[in-house]
C-alpha cells in the first residue's frame, strides 16, 4: 500500500511540474510574440513612398491630376491619416534595399521590374499591363527582323529594369546587342527617336501611349515577347500597415474607385492612334486657331471653362471649319443645332464667333445642371460633354440604365458603359426619351478628352505649338478640376 501510495504522488508531481513548465513556456512565447508584435506596429505619422520619376507619379503634362500612382498614394494616406514623404530611387534595385532594410515603406513598380524572393515583402494586386515595344522613326526603315536591333543604334530608357530586356534579348539573338544611349525615359528619349538620332528604341507600351500623341513621327515597330504587370511592393513586417495596405486594395477595387482613377488617366487613349490625323491635328493648331485665339480666351473667362478644353471641342466638332454642317444638320465651329441656336440667342450659327461663344455658353449651364445633381470634378464635364452630344435628357436616361445594372451613374467610368445601351431597344424602350446613338456620345467625350490631353503637353513643352497655347493656361479657372 504505501509503495503504490508513494508512486502515485510521484506521477502527480511529475504532471504537476510539466504542467507549469508548459504554462511557463506559454508565458514566454506570449510575450515574445506580443512583444515582436508591438516591435512591428506602425506609429508613425508619415510613410516614406519610393519612386522614380514617371508620368504615373508626376504627371505635368497631363490635365487630368497628379499621375495615376500619386492619386492613390494620396487616397491612402488620406484615408489613414498619414503624410507622405516621396524619396526618389536611383534605380528599382536601390528601392528594393531600402524598401527590406525598413527604409522605404512602399515602392512603385516600373515596368520590368524583377521583385526577388524575399519573405517579408508583399506585393499589391496588379493595376496596369502591357508589353515592350520596338519603336522607329517614321523616316527610317521599320524593324524587319529582330536581327536588325544587333547592327544598328538602338536608345533604350537608362533604367535597370530594361537591363533584364536587354540581357534576354542578347540570349535569344546571340549578339552582343549595347544600346547606342541610355537616356531618361519620357521626353529625351523620344526626342532622341524624333530627331533620328537612332534607328530604333525599346518602351513599354502604356508610355508610348502617351508620348506618341505628343510625338507622332514615333511609330511601333514591333512587340517584344515580353509583358509587364505592375503592383505596388511592400513591406509585411509592420502588420498594421501591412493590414491597411491591403484594406486599402480590396476597398477600392470592390467600391470601383479604382477603376475611376484608371478611367481617368488611361480611359480615353485610342486603341490605335492614327499619326496622319496627329499630325492634321497639330497642322490646324498653327494655322486655324490664331484666328479665334481672342474669341477663345474671351469666352473661356466669361463662362469659367479652361480655353484649351474648349479648343479641343471645336476640333473635335468641325476641325476649325467655320462652315461645317453634319448630317443630323448641325453647323458652325460648335456643331449647334437650330433649336440649341434659338434657345441660346444665336442669330448666325456659322458666324465663328457667335459660334464659340454659343457653344461655351451651352457648355457652362450643362455644367450647371450636372452642378444641381451632385456630380463634380471631372465627372462633371465628361457628362457635360456627353449632353452637349446627344442631349441632357439622355445622360439623365444613361445614369436611370447605369444604376440598374450596378455601375455607378455619379462617374463617368459608370456611365460610358451604360451609354451604349441606349442604341439598343430593349433598353431604350425602358426609359424616358428613348433611343439615342450611345457609342457616338461615348465617342464624342473620349475623342475630347483625348485632344485636352494632347493641347496640355503641347501648351508645355516646348518646340510644339506652346507659342499658340502657352497664354491659355493661364486663363485656367481656379476651381478647374486637378
Amino acid at each position: 500500500m504505501t509503495l503504490r501510495f508513494h508512486y502515485f504522488t510521484s506521477a502527480k508531481e511529475l504532471a504537476a511540474i510539466i504542467f507549469l513548465l508548459l504554462v511557463q513556456g506559454a508565458l514566454i512565447f506570449w510575450y515574445e510574440y506580443h512583444y515582436r508584435l508591438e516591435q512591428r506596429q506602425w506609429t508613425e505619422e508619415t510613410i516614406r513612398i519610393g519612386f522614380k520619376p514617371s508620368h504615373r507619379v508626376d504627371a505635368v503634362l497631363s490635365p487630368y491630376g497628379p499621375g495615376l500612382d500619386r492619386e492613390l498614394v494620396d487616397l491612402f494616406c488620406s484615408r489613414n491619416d498619414l503624410t507622405p514623404v516621396w524619396v526618389e530611387v536611383q534605380d528599382y534595385r536601390q528601392g528594393l534595399e531600402k524598401l527590406i532594410n525598413h527604409d522605404l515603406h512602399l515602392l512603385l513598380p516600373v515596368p520590368g521590374m524583377q521583385i526577388p524572393e524575399v519573405k517579408a515583402l508583399k506585393k499589391g494586386p496588379v493595376y496596369m499591363e502591357g508589353s515592350f515595344l520596338v519603336l522607329h522613326n517614321q523616316w527610317r526603315y521599320p524593324l524587319r527582323d529582330l536581327e536588325d536591333l544587333c547592327s544598328t543604334e538602338v536608345v533604350v530608357p537608362g533604367r535597370s529594369a530594361f537591363d533584364k530586356i536587354l540581357q534576354d534579348m542578347r540570349q535569344v539573338l546571340q549578339c552582343e546587342l549595347e544600346p547606342s544611349k541610355r537616356p531618361d525615359p519620357g521626353k529625351d528619349f523620344f526626342n532622341a527617336l524624333a530627331e533620328r538620332r537612332f534607328r530604333f528604341g525599346i518602351k513599354d507600351e502604356k508610355n508610348y501611349m502617351f508620348w506618341k500623341s505628343l510625338y507622332p513621327e514615333v511609330r511601333r515597330s514591333a512587340s517584344l515577347d515580353k509583358t509587364y504587370a505592375l503592383s505596388w511592393l511592400w513591406s509585411s513586417d509592420y502588420m498594421n500597415l501591412d493590414h491597411k495596405f491591403q484594406d486599402f486594395w480590396r476597398d477600392i477595387k470592390d467600391s470601383g474607385v479604382l477603376e475611376g482613377i484608371q478611367e481617368k488617366y488611361l480611359g480615353f487613349y485610342p486603341e490605335t492612334q492614327d499619326p496622319y490625323e496627329l499630325r492634321h491635328f497639330q497642322q490646324t493648331l498653327i494655322n486655324e486657331l490664331p484666328k479665334y485665339a481672342d474669341t477663345i480666351r474671351e469666352v473661356s473667362q466669361r463662362y469659367n471653362l479652361d480655353p484649351l478644353f474648349l479648343v479641343a471641342i471645336i476640333y473635335q466638332e468641325s476641325r476649325f471649319d467655320p462652315g461645317a454642317t453634319s448630317h443630323t444638320g448641325v453647323r458652325g465651329l460648335m456643331q449647334i443645332t437650330a433649336q440649341t441656336a434659338e434657345f441660346l440667342g444665336i442669330e448666325d450659327r456659322l458666324d465663328p464667333h457667335q459660334s464659340i461663344a454659343g457653344g461655351a455658353r451651352y457648355l457652362y449651364k450643362l455644367g450647371e445642371r450636372m452642378d444641381r445633381i451632385g456630380i463634380t470634378s471631372w465627372d462633371k464635364w465628361f457628362m457635360a460633354l456627353a449632353a452637349y452630344n446627344q442631349g441632357l435628357g439622355h445622360v439623365y436616361d444613361a445614369r436611370t440604365l447605369a444604376e440598374r445594372h450596378g455601375f455607378n451613374p455619379d462617374s463617368w467610368s459608370g456611365l460610358k458603359k451604360a451609354y451604349p445601351l441606349l442604341s439598343y431597344k430593349e433598353y431604350y424602350q425602358t426609359v424616358r426619351r428613348g433611343y439615342a446613338r450611345g457609342y457616338e456620345a461615348v465617342n464624342f467625350v473620349e475623342n475630347v478628352r483625348y485632344y485636352y490631353s494632347i493641347l496640355y503637353g503641347q501648351a508645355l513643352l516646348p518646340g510644339f505649338e506652346s507659342e499658340h497655347l502657352g497664354g491659355f493656361l493661364d486663363l485656367v479657372p481656379s476651381d478647374w478640376p486637378q
